[in-house]
């Protein structure tokens, strides 16, 4: 059997191989990574001469990991975790260089949080680029996996190598256009509506959860916050979302307290443990935390 060349075996070439992995596509992991499909090919066929293993292989129009491709997948995130993890003691320092972010979140708390804080960085002149992706219900897998380094999310997942930190409370509240209607008054007015909801899947994020499934009557339903201001703008119906998004989507909208008791959500920062005394990730994780003050005066 051919010894491996381990030494051929560097990091940028075990993260390719990773997101490989993990997406099955050569074009997927070429857009995550922000490189061209033929770099990530040419890393693909040094790994296969280093580890005398084809790793990949057609099917139909897509590829199948092999089994020795399968096998690596846990031994490969353990170094690349050593290295973040040596490189981490280093002094760091935010005007030194490119920093690099993937942020899971939703569009409300993506757009609630990021724009400001974007702007306040580029004008302090830190080089920083951000990937957001969305976190729907997130799963520890979007963390363990490298798919980003920090989600925001009012649904944590749990796990032992999972750290959180609470940034807001928050409460529902319903949102009408006033130019159309006049405010719900009383619970038979709120029943008699037809709603806008949010859903992002089947036990997604939308109006029954936030209420507690009063029965309301949810006549759209949309996968995204954003996109409730389009069907509210001009109609007699109603949303109900956390009285924050009167500062993203829903600012031209007028709002009213429910009138048998909102629900209160936590909203969280979560992070997975190699990024937990990462120095530009802790950097990040104190922006955030000073917006979410300047944003709610908490």
């Amino acid at each position: 059997m051919k010894e491996i060349d381990f030494l051929a075996l560097d990091g940028k070439s075990l993260r390719t191989f990773l997101v490989v992995l993990e997406e099955l596509s050569v074009t997927k992991a070429a857009e995550r990574l922000g490189v061209t499909q033929s770099a990530v090919s040419h890393t693909l066929d040094k790994l296969r001469l280093a580890l005398g293993d084809p790793l990949f292989v057609r099917s139909g129009r897509n590829i199948t990991a092999t089994e020795r491709a399968t096998s690596l997948h846990v031994p490969v995130r353990a170094v690349l975790d050593d290295l973040k993890a040596l490189a981490s003691q280093r002094s760091f320092d935010p005007f030194v260089g490119e920093l690099e972010f993937t942020i899971a979140a939703n569009d409300f708390q993506r757009d609630l949080i990021f724009p400001s804080l974007i702007k306040e960085l580029r004008s302090e002149g830190v080089d920083i680029s951000f990937r957001f992706i969305p976190a729907r219900i997130p799963s520890t897998g979007l963390l363990r996996q490298g798919h980003c380094q920090l989600m925001i999310t009012p649904f944590p997942p749990d796990g032992p190598d999972i750290f959180q930190k609470r940034l807001f409370d928050d409460e529902d509240r319903c949102f009408f256009d006033a130019n159309v209607r006049a405010a719900p008054e009383s619970i038979s007015d709120f029943m008699a509506a037809d709603y806008i909801d949010v859903d992002f899947k089947e036990d997604g994020l939308g109006l029954k959860k936030l209420a507690g499934d009063k029965g309301f009557k949810s006549k759209i339903t949309v996968p995204n916050f954003s996109d409730t201001a389009v069907y509210l703008k001009n109609s007699d119906m109603l949303t109900v979302q956390l009285s924050l998004m009167s500062r993203t989507h829903l600012q031209q909208f007028s709002s009213v307290a429910i009138p048998f008791g909102g629900v209160s959500l936590s909203m969280f920062m979560v992070w997975h443990k190699r990024d937990h005394i990462d120095p530009a990730s802790q950097w990040l994780r104190k922006k955030i935390e000073s917006r979410i003050v300047d944003i709610t005066g908490v």
